[in-house]
């Protein structure tokens, strides 16, 4: 089970034995680190038992949690403040001085506000009540003194900075930690620790003014009195977080709202740093000072593309495997990256996030196994095309020695790929475009493939004896009017040449199938990808102009993606 703890300048999460901290340090990066912790908590099934436990851990767990933070910004070498200089003069940590400071200034607040206050104020107001009357009286006092004071603590900057990384806290817990999820959920949680803190100090109070044990161990007895309450509020904000109706969960934000504020863009990426650096394998080196953590490049670009409505894991692992020049499953192996590789990959991302898309970024994409070069002047091949080349593939399992046409070739994607995964073929690829042919036949000769590149429109250029037992064709198939409608990476970064279908987007199919058949062999091929909504049309096309034995296949997303048929 997981714990998470706040500071004013980041996250805590405990499980099991250690403890993960993820901060933003004074110079604005993100700062991680994991550690091993006696603070555990063992009967967290038994009723009653684990509000108690969480009181007692939850408030070691809080103070290693500022304590953390605060190591943190010391090895990345924060400016000293006058209560550094007395720390150092007195020989002992910052942090042991801050704490030291509060609970002198907490005594004497704790004795003016919760005792003699209170006291005075019941005798002056109720003189005569009953012991039992004049004890709610002072109960109240004490519940109303709590709240004012923490809502007074909410204009505080400083506390301002915790509430909102306890904001981010809550967030996670009730996305259960999905990143995609995290910043459109709540920040109020029944069971945050500072929430439970605050009602569980107003409940004890109360109880402890209305029973008012007097004597000589009254002090014992109050303390046992209170961690009761504690462990009876956990089992009160267990049953309101889980009740069905939706106003009494929502009853939880009348002391929530004291503890927990909507966190910003700056709590939001922590708090992923936090969920990254967690699910790695836990190492204690600490990580160096001119190293930057991978979960901050990864949280930093998740929260980016995000905003952006442009997240995608698999482009987050893209870019990061790029730039590095390792694969996908070596870069869950990297723990940290240099500040120029960090650089590199934050840039990278954040031309994501504006639209241009990968090819673009890099000048390069992944199909079917192969490294294409791509620019402006070429479409970007995409993934489901390879279900064509795949599908093509098989068909020319028909033939001793096939002899393939690929129609729009582009940048050689599908002409090349062919090539490379058959032992004996012979292809050609033909596109109206100077500068797409320039770029196929560059891809064509890194790659060390052979096919014959054509300049021409479609199979006009052809001689009448040209003939193919394959035609293979991904050719332009958007409808004019809706291109305007494409999303940026495709309208902006691929040609429109490329894209343009005409008004009804099946300009080029209706071209290419009526030439075909006069350029197919017998028992020939012809292979399309479709756009959308398109294979009924092409299909009946394909049927009036003899071929038959035609199939259509389905895309990952159940889209109606390839059409094939024979020529009869």
């Amino acid at each position: 089970m997981k714990f998470y703890f706040s500071s004013s300048s980041g996250v805590s999460v405990y499980q099991g034995g250690t403890v993960t901290t993820a901060i933003l340090d004074d110079h604005g990066l993100k700062r991680v680190d994991t550690n091993s912790t006696f603070n555990k908590v063992i009967f967290w099934n038994f009723f009653f038992l684990r509000g108690l436990q969480y009181f007692i851990f939850g408030l070691f767990a809080q103070l290693q949690a500022f304590f953390l933070a605060d190591e943190l910004q010391e090895f990345v070498g924060k400016e000293k403040t006058k209560l550094d200089k007395m720390a150092e003069r007195l020989n002992i940590a910052t942090r042991y001085v801050q704490l030291l400071t509060g609970i002198i200034v907490g005594l004497i607040l704790g004795y003016l506000l919760f005792a003699l206050l209170p006291f005075h104020l019941t005798l002056s107001i109720l003189p005569a009540a009953s012991r039992y009357g004049q004890g709610a009286f002072i109960g109240l006092i004490r519940m109303v003194t709590i709240f004012l004071l923490f809502l007074l603590l909410r204009f505080l900057p400083i506390m301002q900075g915790l509430y909102r990384f306890n904001g981010a806290t809550n967030q996670v817990v009730n996305s259960k930690e999905n990143a995609a999820k995290i910043s459109k959920e709540s920040h109020h949680f029944a069971l945050n620790y500072l929430n439970y803190l605050v009602f569980a100090l107003m409940l004890g109070s109360f109880v402890v003014s209305l029973v008012a044990i007097s004597g000589k161990f009254y002090f014992i007895y109050n303390m046992l009195i209170l961690l009761g309450v504690a462990g009876i509020s956990y089992e009160i904000l267990w049953l309101i977080s889980r009740a069905p109706q939706r106003w009494i969960r929502d009853f939880v934000i009348l002391t929530s709202f004291l503890v927990s504020m909507k966190p910003g863009t700056t709590q939001d990426e922590t708090i992923r740093v936090l969920l990254i650096e967690d699910s790695f394998e836990k190492d204690f080196t600490r990580l160096q000072e001119d190293r930057v953590p991978m979960s901050a490049i990864v949280g930093e670009m998740q929260t980016k593309l995000m905003q952006a409505d442009r997240y995608a894991q698999s482009d987050v692992d893209w870019i990061i495997a790029t730039v590095l020049g390792k694969n996908r499953a070596e870069i869950k192996l990297v723990r940290s990256v240099s500040k120029k590789e960090a650089r590199d990959i934050l840039r990278a991302g954040a031309r994501r996030a504006k639209g241009e898309p990968l090819s673009s970024i890099f000048g390069f994409v992944e199909f079917y196994g192969l490294r294409f070069d791509v620019n402006k002047k070429v479409l970007s091949p995409r993934m489901e095309t390879e279900i064509l080349v795949e599908e093509t593939l098989k068909l020319a399992k028909n033939f001793e020695n096939p002899h393939i046409c690929d129609l729009c070739t582009g940048s050689g994607a599908i002409a090349i790929s062919i090539v490379k995964n058959l032992e004996k073929c012979k292809v050609c690829g033909i596109d109206i475009s100077k500068p797409a042919l320039q770029v196929a036949e560059s891809n064509a000769k890194k790659l060390d493939a052979k096919v014959d590149f054509h300049e021409g429109d479609l199979l006009k250029g052809l001689k009448k004896g040209k003939k193919f037992d394959i035609i293979v064709s991904n050719p332009p198939y958007i409808k004019r009017k809706t291109i305007e409608q494409l999303s940026v990476e495709v309208k902006k970064y691929d040609p429109l040449i490329a894209l343009d279908g005409g008004e009804d987007g099946l300009d080029f199919y209706k071209e290419i199938v009526t030439d075909a058949p006069l350029h197919l062999n017998k028992g020939g091929y012809l292979a399309f990808e479709l756009g959308k909504g398109q294979a009924a049309a092409v299909k009946t096309m394909m049927k009036e102009k003899g071929f038959i034995d035609i199939k259509v296949i389905k895309d990952y997303n159940t889209i109606e993606r390839v059409i094939y048929g024979r020529i009869s």
